[in-house]
């Protein structure tokens, strides 16, 4: 799978890990953010460790990996 999602600090907490992971599945940010309903640039921020998602958003993108894991 090509790694199309800007996060610098991919593999630093697992909220930037599950949010990429979820940015790779959509395929891409723009992607994402559409699917939560947040700014690209929120979702931007969170990737690359500026602030952490809210527990709601963070808990669809668990939702989204887990579903594609199970496939």
């Amino acid at each position: 799978m090509q790694d199309i999602c800007p996060s610098t600090s991919q593999n630093s907490n697992i909220h930037i890990k599950t949010l990429h992971t979820a940015c790779l599945v959509l395929g891409g940010e723009h992607k994402l953010a559409a699917y939560l309903g947040v700014p690209t640039e929120q979702v931007e921020a969170w990737l690359n460790g500026r602030g952490s998602p809210p527990d709601s958003v963070f808990l669809r993108c668990v939702d989204l990996v887990e579903s594609t894991r199970q496939r």
